[in-house]
């Protein structure tokens, strides 16, 4: 099966008994896998539709992309919508990768850190800033912040 499903959101998201990173791709093959033999699911469209409407309904979140080589892309019309969340964010955004050093990450305050840091998904920088800024006096809730990071990203590895 050709496809796979997307976290278009700006941070992780757990769903289908995984953490989800932003911007990861799950392929569909692995998801039929674990999950369409055991519910008696058709490979295919049959799958996929099944997926958007009982796992992965916030489709603010999640984007599907499933082609098959004989059909194509599936229609938008066939492509079934859920409902809307009022709580869902209207606009995403992209990811962009950014060049941070080492130096920004340990020169950060803790209300910086928790914003940005979610976004980063570079483990070594990581690794390198939390030893850096375990050495400087004053910075035990950055590495606080920076030990999570690490810790969520081992997770979805």
């Amino acid at each position: 099966m050709n496809g796979y499903m997307m976290n278009t959101t700006p941070g992780w998201k757990h769903a289908m008994k995984r953490s989800i990173g932003p911007g990861a791709k799950v392929p569909l093959d692995e998801l039929f896998e674990q999950y369409g033999v055991k519910h008696g699911l058709k490979e295919g469209k049959e799958f996929v539709d099944w997926l958007k409407t009982v796992k992965l309904k916030d489709n603010k979140a999640w984007k599907i992309v499933f082609n098959t080589d004989a059909e194509g892309p599936i229609p938008e019309e066939e492509v079934v919508k859920p409902t809307k969340h009022s709580n869902a964010p209207d606009n995403i955004a992209p990811m962009v990768p950014v060049k941070m050093t080492v130096e920004d990450v340990v020169g950060m305050s803790v209300r910086q850190a928790r914003e940005s840091l979610p976004r980063v998904t570079d483990l070594n920088l990581l690794k390198y800033a939390f030893q850096e800024a375990n050495q400087l006096s004053g910075k035990d809730s950055l590495c606080k912040v920076i030990r999570k990071r690490i810790r969520d990203l081992n997770i979805a590895r």
